[in-house]
């Protein structure tokens, strides 16, 4: 790799670096027969590797383009960073004989604009006239790809969203492209910067004062939601247009004020849209468009909006996962058996269980050899220094195995978290742990995942290091004795931090992985109170397509938190972590533990007694006493039916995680449009119902948990673009 190159370090070296000559032999040297697309980057060719059998996207920079080294290695470190099924993976890059070539995954169905617009001069043989279920399909599909750029630990601005960018795989699932122009690390509310992206899509706010936020790209995604109704382009400057009807979104918030909603819908959805999804949509797409950033909707919410929108439409899709060979699915542990040493002529990897190196088990491959790679490796005097030689005084946590630790590195000036397998224990289940939380870390970037820091497998310790989250754990501020009560408000924000964590775990990483440890120690906070999951030791990865895991070990102090039909069947999916999930959830109402023994009998279970709550309607009851009269009557209804369903005894009744995650945000706006209410005007105490007693209406068995959602009222530089 060229030094001095900006991608040199961080990135590069974790996708693979082609010569020349295999990139000219995959497209056969640049034919023109191969050419699937032009932008302002350069062209897209159609490459073929491994003797015909792997198709590929090749993007060769133009000399002449505006674009450059810097957006080319903008692009590498950001893709090589990040993986999810929305994004569009990057499998390598050239930078040989001065060239500037990226390497894609191949996108058979082109992109969105492709099948929103009729190609002139080229016959449209290849383009498909989109359902209105479809382009739902597709726009929730980009959202969460936006979203979890949002969230991520670099916390990424794609800053060129739009419909070109959309790419389409061959089973139809969206994904995000093109990261040339994309702004990583950002952590502050804005970051000032030169106006760059495409017009139409350019955010008036960021173009007016140069802030470029998260809600820059909500615009822009706004704008593409009116593309996908409409079918058109957000800047037509064709003469037959009048000046009005030239920009898109100024022509659909005309069309909406004067009540002329049909008249900017694409003929070809005439008929297939019904009146309330139509109005639901259009609210969706001009919120998007608040002239205010602080007006928009985070991606999150636009998502879960446009879900509610599809189900209203009578369709709940199946979640589309996409095909992964990063990690390998097993019995209970995932990582058992996985080479995590850095692998290069100066690391020996010796024999399993061995001093100082990881274990060779099972076949190698390159996701799993690179774990390791993304992480610290501290030595054992590093830890101890920190640790002040594991002195009592900073130990901040002993549960199960492992003690964790206070301390300092960087010379004192970085705080956290070490955590240290006990010895005495067990070393091969203590190492199975160990690898597996390295394993699973190291293909999750989630900003309610606490970050791994680092490791230590030196002279028979092994140690793992995390960022140190200053606000300690649920469980402290639940149960712990000097403990500050937490507002009904913080809890609600916390459990939404819980259940985004959970969700993206379900459905936002490559394989579906089950946390399969979650209870209030496993939950994190961090200085401005934000939620992360914790503990992942245990986490199962299901196969490539599973839906089902069998594990037989029962992890020590989870017998609250259990599954029952787990118990009873030894099989994990995603609705194990929903059932424990809703037991952190009652907990979190109840403010008692799952199991107290000196209760009376129908009290002990925190789970049954809930439940024999909920059914005489005496939940008021049962609610953590520093918590009566601050819970608003609505939002307690929806967070008890959430909170049920979660509950039920067959996983296949209980919610997902995306459900999960739309009604505790909808009870939250609940929570807060009754605060915002004049004093005066406010009932605040429960025994506002005629009986004293909050009343619920759980539905019956295999029936809708009735989530509601609320209203959503109220430059020149042209990036490149990769299709096909």
């Amino acid at each position: 790799m060229s030094t001095g190159d900006g991608g040199n370090q961080s990135g590069g070296e974790f996708c693979r670096r082609y010569s020349l000559a295999e990139i000219q032999w995959a497209t056969h040297n640049f034919d023109d027969a191969l050419l699937i697309g032009k932008g302002g980057f350069g062209k897209v060719y159609k490459g073929f590797m491994n003797y015909g059998a792997t198709v590929l996207a090749i993007k060769r920079l133009n000399t002449e383009s505006k674009q450059g080294a810097q957006e080319f290695w903008s692009e590498i470190k950001t893709l090589s960073m990040l993986r999810h099924p929305h994004l569009v993976t990057l499998i390598g890059y050239s930078d040989d004989c001065e060239e500037m070539i990226l390497v894609y995954e191949y996108m058979a169905n082109g992109t969105l604009a492709d099948h929103l617009y009729k190609i002139r001069g080229k016959g449209n043989s290849n383009t498909h006239h989109l359902t209105w279920k479809e382009r739902l399909q597709i726009c929730i599909n980009a959202a969460r790809g936006l979203d979890y750029l949002h969230n991520t630990e670099q916390g990424v601005i794609h800053r060129d969203v739009k419909t070109t960018n959309i790419l389409l795989d061959e089973n139809w699932v969206a994904k995000i492209a093109d990261f040339g122009l994309s702004k990583m690390g950002i952590t502050q509310t804005h970051v000032s910067t030169d106006v760059k992206g495409t017009f139409g899509y350019l955010d008036p706010e960021y173009f007016l004062t140069r802030r470029l936020t998260k809600k820059s790209d909500v615009y822009a995604f706004g704008v593409v939601l009116f593309e996908v109704l409409c079918a058109r382009p957000p800047v037509d400057m064709r003469d037959d247009n009048n000046e009005e009807q030239r920009s898109l979104p100024l022509w659909a918030q005309q069309c909406i004020k004067k009540g002329m909603l049909d008249q900017i819908i694409d003929p070809y959805l005439r008929g297939q849209i019904p009146p309330k999804c139509l109005k639901l949509f259009v609210k969706v797409a001009n919120k998007c468009l608040h002239k205010h950033p602080q007006g928009r909707p985070t991606m999150a919410e636009v998502e879960g909006r446009l879900k509610h929108i599809l189900v209203s439409y009578g369709n709940i899709p199946k979640g589309t996962k996409s095909v992964s060979k990063v990690m390998m699915g097993c019995a209970c542990v995932p990582a058992h058996g996985i080479i995590l040493a850095m692998m290069s002529k100066n690391h020996n990897i010796s024999r399993y269980g061995s001093e100082n190196e990881f274990p060779r088990r099972l076949q190698r491959d390159p996701f799993k050899v690179t774990a390791a790679r993304l992480y610290r490796r501290f030595k054992l005097a590093q830890i101890q220094a920190a640790t002040n030689n594991f002195h009592e005084n900073l130990v901040i946590g002993d549960v199960g195995y492992t003690r964790v630790y206070r301390g300092l590195i960087d010379r004192g000036t970085t705080e956290v978290a070490i955590r240290r397998w006990k010895e005495g224990k067990s070393r091969e289940r203590n190492l199975d742990q160990f690898t597996a939380e390295i394993q699973v870390q190291s293909q999750l970037r989630h900003h309610h995942i606490v970050p791994l820091v680092g490791y230590c497998n030196d002279k028979n310790e092994l140690i793992l290091v995390y960022e140190y989250m200053v606000n300690k754990s649920l469980h402290y501020h639940l149960y712990e004795p000097n403990r500050g009560s937490l507002p009904w408000e913080k809890r609600l924000e916390i459990c939404i931090g819980v259940a985004r964590g959970l969700q993206y775990l379900h459905t936002g990483t490559k394989q579906t992985i089950i946390h399969h440890n979650l209870k209030p120690t496993s939950i994190l906070l961090d200085e401005n109170w934000a939620a992360k999951l914790s503990s992942l030791e245990f986490s199962v990865v299901l196969p490539t397509n599973g839906l089902t895991a069998t594990c037989s070990t029962f992890v020590a102090g989870n017998v609250g938190y259990m599954d029952p039909e787990y118990v009873a069947s030894s099989k994990l999916t995603i609705k194990t972590d929903v059932y424990s999930f809703g037991v952190i959830l009652l907990e979190v109402l109840c403010g008692r533990k799952t199991m107290v023994i000196t209760r009376d009998e129908a009290e002990v279970n925190l789970v049954h007694w809930f439940k024999t709550n909920v059914q005489m309607g005496t939940i008021n009851g049962i609610i953590d006493p520093v918590l009566v009269d601050t819970i608003a009557p609505e939002c307690l209804k929806e967070y008890v039916v959430i909170s049920e369903t979660c509950l039920r005894g067959e996983g296949i009744e209980r919610p997902s995680m995306d459900a999960v995650v739309g009604s505790l945000w909808c009870a939250l706006q609940l929570q807060e449009a009754w605060l915002n209410k004049p004093h005066e005007t406010i009932p605040r105490s429960h025994n506002q119902f005629s009986d004293g007693s909050v009343i619920v209406d759980i539905p019956g068995k295999g029936r809708s948990s009735g989530m509601i959602l609320t209203s959503l009222e109220d430059s020149t530089y042209l990036s490149g673009n990769l299709a096909r």
